[in-house]
């Protein structure tokens, strides 16, 4: 995304991170529970890393439509002055 300072892509990046590393984590805790009480393998594991990693990256979707949404009215502020 061009035009992005140096902060934003850092946030960007940092909270991309972070959130695959704690959902995916916290999706392979839980399937890892679950199929140890139903004794599916790793079905659930599987899926909930797969749906862990999805929301992050749709997170991560969401916050640079924000950070496009912000600039875009800041050029929009700076034409109009």
């Amino acid at each position: 995304m061009p035009g992005l300072r140096t902060w934003e892509a850092l946030g960007v990046v940092t909270q991309f991170g972070v959130t695959c590393a704690v959902s995916v984590g916290l999706g392979v805790l839980v399937g890892s529970w679950i199929d140890s009480r139903l004794g599916t393998g790793i079905v659930f594991t599987l899926l909930l890393a797969l749906g862990a990693m999805i929301a992050a990256v749709t997170s991560t979707l969401q916050l640079l439509k924000v950070i496009a949404r912000r600039q875009k009215a800041q050029q929009d502020e700076a034409r109009e002055s």
